[in-house]
């Protein structure tokens, strides 16, 4: 009788941390943040929606909504390079001015409103590889893995997200002067956490932003891992 008992509280206790696993979210950051232009903010407010977008690169299958945790954007924004051709290597910031993002918008999304199994985590550098496993990522339940490598990341949502669950937080007009485009881009190169605490003045976020340019964050990560 008594190793019946036990047998039934240990099947259920099986169950139950089975369930905890299923259920409960990994360590992630509490909010993440999605940048875009003032005209596609404009354009979510009509819809009440951020919608899922494809990957730039044509080599991935990804689509979603794509984000950075803050210390990933400040890594992002300042010093993670992508190739715009087969000579020019761009930050975030001056890819932003080579679109012509004149003015641009940051978003703040709680990831408690997520679903954990809708969102991915890949390193920012994926686009430069034509690695599958890269490019397409991992189930955000796995990011531990990739912040112990110290490697800047991104996330993914893989579905639209409902505009009132995110907060607009900052918004910065680069005043671009098309026949000044080299000078800005040299500056934003040269000095991009100036404008990165423009964008996000007045914020919570922009004291962590004066701490992350104090402790020199920003990283020229251009290895592909």
């Amino acid at each position: 009788m008594i190793g019946k008992v036990i047998s039934q509280l240990g099947k259920s206790a099986v169950k139950s941390s089975a369930r905890s696993v299923k259920s409960s979210k990994p360590n992630l950051p509490r909010y993440l943040y999605h940048i875009t232009s003032t005209k596609n903010y404009e354009s979510m407010l009509k819809s009440c929606e951020i919608r899922t977008s494809l990957d730039a690169c044509p080599a991935s299958n990804l689509e979603g909504v794509f984000m950075f945790d803050l210390k990933n954007f400040a890594k992002r924004w300042t010093s993670t390079f992508c190739n715009i051709n087969d000579h020019v290597k761009v930050n975030l910031a001056s890819s932003l001015i080579c679109k012509n993002f004149d003015s641009i918008v940051v978003l703040k999304i709680p990831t408690k409103t997520m679903n954990i199994d809708k969102l991915k985590v890949r390193v920012q550098e994926a686009q430069n590889t034509l690695n599958n496993h890269y490019l397409n990522g991992d189930s955000a339940r796995f990011q531990t893995l990739y912040t112990r490598r110290k490697k800047p990341i991104e996330y993914i949502y893989g579905e639209n997200i409902n505009i009132s669950d995110a907060e607009k937080i900052g918004e910065l007009n680069l005043k671009l002067n098309l026949e000044e485009k080299d000078k800005i881009l040299d500056f934003v190169n040269k000095r991009p956490f100036d404008s990165l605490l423009k964008l996000f003045k007045g914020t919570p976020e922009e004291k962590c932003i004066q701490a992350m340019k104090k402790a020199d964050i920003a990283e020229h990560c251009l290895e592909i891992p």
